[in-house]
């Protein structure tokens, strides 16, 4: 029993670690000069892994 209960804890800080570095990503993302490297399906910036599809 305290080891679910320990397990879901950690799983509550990962997701929470997670939803910041999200945030952390997307501002970065947001104030990037890309450098885009294409393939036929899609481009993704070098500097900040910013994907986006090439394929509609």
């Amino acid at each position: 029993m305290e080891e679910a209960i320990r397990l879901r804890e950690e799983i509550l800080r990962l997701q929470e670690s997670l939803l910041e570095h999200r945030r952390q990503l997307f501002a970065l993302q947001q104030s990037c000069l890309h450098e885009f490297q294409e393939t036929p399906l899609a481009r993704t910036c070098v500097k900040c892994l910013l994907t986006e599809s090439l394929y509609y």
